[in-house]
């Protein structure tokens, strides 16, 4: 299981100071072989082996290939899958070994200097994992039912987040945050961290703390891994958010116009909403309402 923040993915340093345009569409063409990167262990976006991955991302890469075969010149094109460690994405990535990685991750403008990204294909950000067990003075407010129209973590919810115990990844953004909201808040609550993801859902599936804060992406990929699954939620409630893409070499307007395409026809479709249900369950209202701000008009 990946370990990490989709937000800050530790492998993605540039690795260039300059990078040539890419000719994706050209190497795709000369080759008939369509080359898609992803990250094992990361259900529901992207897990198995090379001859059978599966998972959202995984199956919103094989849309592209569908429609990079109806393009005139790719009708033999044939697709392999590579499992990628993480340090090495962004450089298979732009040495042409890999033409789009299926994993989606954070587009940030230090990335943007070397690679190219898709449209947005899902919205992750910083979220709570809870037992659904849990008291409703704690779900409530985590999950956006507190009475409170205005900003996250008001002082109208208080009296719910208040002492109850949260786990939080030692060193990082969301360990800041938390703190700060909780001494801003006043609150009675206490705050552990934890040195890696498994820790953070071990101790709340153990009922060691009432919640651990995280990537929203990492923590529904933690969450499809486990055996207690079932008892474990990750509701809606984003306290901050980011989009995130499908990454590609930089330079090929092409290839990224049949890739955005693509994704744009599922996304927009019956297909799109069949396959965000079928691995990672029912829209909500707001899951509605950000998948449908990421396809493009024809």
């Amino acid at each position: 299981m990946a370990s990490l923040c989709l937000a800050s993915l530790i492998g993605w340093a540039t690795p260039y100071a300059t990078v040539a345009a890419a000719d994706v569409m050209g190497r795709i063409r000369d080759s008939q072989v369509l080359t898609l990167g992803y990250m094992d262990g990361f259900a529901p976006f992207s897990s198995g082996n090379e001859q059978a991955p599966q998972g959202y991302a995984v199956e919103l890469c094989r849309a592209v290939a569908e429609r990079l075969r109806q393009t005139p010149g790719f009708a033999g094109l044939q697709v392999r899958w590579r499992a990628l460690p993480e340090q090495e994405v962004a450089r298979s990535l732009s040495e042409g070994q890999v033409d789009l990685f299926c994993t989606p991750a954070v587009e940030t403008l230090a990335r943007r200097k070397t690679l190219d990204f898709s449209i947005p294909v899902f919205t992750s950000g910083l979220a709570a994992m809870v037992r659904r067990d849990a008291p409703a003075t704690l779900l409530g407010p985590l999950n956006g039912r507190a009475g409170d129209s205005g900003p996250r973590w008001r002082a109208t919810i208080n009296a719910g987040l208040s002492k109850h115990s949260f786990a939080v990844l030692q060193g990082t953004v969301s360990s800041d945050w938390a703190r700060q909201r909780i001494r801003q808040l006043g609150l009675q609550s206490t705050l552990q961290e934890v040195p890696t993801y498994q820790e953070g859902v071990r101790r709340v599936a153990a009922r060691e703390v009432d919640a651990f804060l995280g990537d929203r992406m990492v923590l529904l990929a933690y969450q499809a891994g486990q055996a207690e699954r079932e008892q474990l939620w990750v509701p809606d409630r984003l306290f901050d958010m980011h989009q995130v893409a499908l990454a590609m070499a930089r330079g090929d307007e092409d290839f990224r116009l049949l890739v955005d395409s693509a994704l744009s026809q599922v996304l927009a479709g019956q297909r799109g909403e069949e396959l965000y249900t079928r691995y990672l369950g029912p829209q909500s209202a707001q899951d509605r309402l950000l998948q449908g701000l990421y396809p493009l008009p024809d």
